[in-house]
Order: C-alpha cells, then sequence, then structure tokens
C-alpha cells in the first residue's frame, strides 16, 4: 500500500520521465491521438450515416396510384392486406377527392390551375395509397407483392423505382463506413500499443540502473512501476485532451452544414454528436490502449 507522501513521488516521477523524454512521449501520445482521430470520425460518420437512413427512411414511401374507377372496397383489400403485412409499417389512403381537394389548397393563389381545374368533367387525381416499410431493405419485396400481386390490374402506377437506387446507396455507404472504419481503429490502436510498449521499454532501459538501485535499497515493484504507469496514463490524457479540441472544432463546423443539408429541424442524436460524451468515451479508449 502507497502512504500519500509515495503516491506524489510516484506521480511526480512520472511526470519527469514524460518531460525527460519528450520526443519519445511526443511520438507516443501523436499516435495515440491519430487512433482516437479515426475513431471519432467514425463515429461521426456512423451517426451521420445512420441519421441520414433514418431521416430519408422517414421520407421514403411507396405510392400507389389507383385507376380512375376503382372501386373503394379494392383499394380497401389491398390496405388491409398491407396493414396485415409484417414488413409494412404504415399505410395511409389519400382519395381521389382528397387528393384534389390538397391540391386546390396547395395552388389556392394560382388562378390559372384553378380555372383549368374547373374546365373539366372528372377529378384528374387518383387515389393513392402511401405505404412505409418498417426496414430499407424491405421496400423492393413490398413493391413486387403489389405490382405482381392479385391487385395489379386495379393500380396504375407504382412509384417506387425513384427511392430504390438512394436506398441500394445508403445501405451500402453504412455498411462500407462501419467495416472499413473499424479496420482502421483495429490497425492504429495496435500501432499505438506498439508505440507505447516500445516507448516505456526504452525509459526502463534508460533508467535500467536507477531501477536496480532501487530494488538494491529496498523499493517495491509497485513503486518502481508507478512511474511508467503515470507516464502511460499521461499519454492517454494529453491525445484526449488534442482530439477533444480537434472534435469540438469539427463539431462546431460539422453541424452547421447537416443542418443546411437535412433542415434546420435537425435532431441529432446525442449518443454520436454530444461531445462531451464523446471525450469521455476518447479517453476511456486511451486508457485501454496505455
Amino acid at each position: 500500500m502507497f502512504d500519500s507522501i509515495t503516491f506524489f513521488r510516484v506521480i511526480k516521477a512520472g511526470f519527469v520521465n514524460f518531460w525527460r523524454n519528450i520526443s519519445l512521449s511526443a511520438a507516443a501520445t501523436m499516435v495515440m491521438t491519430i487512433t482516437l482521430v479515426i475513431f471519432s470520425v467514425l463515429v461521426l460518420l456512423f451517426g451521420v450515416t445512420r441519421y441520414s437512413v433514418t431521416a430519408i427512411r422517414n421520407r421514403v414511401d411507396i405510392s400507389v396510384y389507383f385507376k380512375p374507377g376503382v372501386a373503394e372496397t379494392k383499394v380497401n383489400q389491398l390496405r388491409q392486406d398491407l396493414k396485415n403485412n409484417q414488413k409494412v409499417g404504415d399505410v395511409a389512403y389519400t382519395s381521389a377527392e382528397d387528393a384534389l381537394a390538397i391540391f386546390k389548397t396547395k395552388h389556392a393563389n394560382d388562378s390559372l390551375i384553378l380555372e383549368s381545374l374547373s374546365e373539366l368533367s372528372d377529378n384528374p387525381l387518383p387515389a393513392t395509397l402511401q405505404i412505409k416499410a418498417k426496414n430499407l431493405e424491405d421496400y423492393p419485396t413490398i413493391a413486387k407483392f403489389i405490382s405482381d400481386g392479385a391487385y395489379k390490374d386495379s393500380i396504375s402506377k407504382v412509384n417506387f423505382e425513384d427511392n430504390r437506387l438512394l436506398i441500394g446507396r445508403l445501405s451500402k455507404l453504412l455498411k462500407f463506413i462501419v467495416t472499413g472504419g473499424v479496420a482502421l481503429v483495429v490497425v492504429f490502436s495496435l500501432i499505438a500499443i506498439l508505440v507505447i510498449y516500445n516507448t516505456i521499454t526504452l525509459t526502463i532501459y534508460n533508467r535500467r540502473e536507477e531501477v536496480e538501485i532501487m530494488r538494491l535499497v529496498g523499493a517495491t515493484n509497485w513503486y518502481i512501476r508507478g512511474p511508467f504507469l503515470v507516464e502511460a496514463l499521461l499519454y492517454s490524457f494529453v491525445a484526449t485532451l488534442i482530439t477533444s479540441v480537434i472534435l469540438f472544432v469539427l463539431l462546431s463546423r460539422l453541424l452547421p452544414y447537416l443542418r443546411t443539408l437535412f433542415g434546420t429541424d435537425l435532431q441529432l442524436p446525442q449518443t454520436y454528436f454530444n461531445a462531451p460524451l464523446l471525450s469521455l468515451c476518447l479517453l476511456v479508449v486511451a486508457l485501454f490502449l496505455s
């Protein structure tokens, strides 16, 4: 057990070791900082991609346009079948009359369009269903069920192909970020561990005579090891501090851009975009590495 005097001596010795070998300490700190920066960027990219997928999933749907004169009972049958489908999250129905009313309200200030509508004897807008899937990958299956099912003769158009490419790209991007990012973090983590290991080893080698004398006068193993552990912890704290500053600057520049991209009502998940929480996570990762 350490008494208070011994404890502070160990900490002081660790700081002295850190500054005595400043070039080696700087190299170890730099590698760990790079590792933490990559880890931070990976987390931010993952958060942005996850948010993008969620935002687009909330906006994307399958629009089913029915042919004129289709009985409402036929529409309700398809609607009920879709509600019973476990892959479907929500089904919204807009009748032809409601669609016309919404259209008129939207273009209430456009007299030309309103005059053109008054000249028509029939409602030009079809009844529609807006279908949202529970998962992005379920949209193709749902679209195929509608297009090739028993109701295909009642449907004039299934509007899904416009979103298929975007959904596919986002899913691939998310997988790429996760796979590539994890690989980068693992590689640089191993490099950081090796650099810190070699730095501490060189420090011990340079102080081998001092360590031998400490053993001869009866110093305990923990008293000898303590300064080297403190030195390793200093790498973690300094690297975390540098990375946190970079992270703060990055977030201050990134968030306004994201709000412009996604809208002023942007509500990013706090797990990924909370700077203090990320700094704490970075410190835990750095301490684990050191």
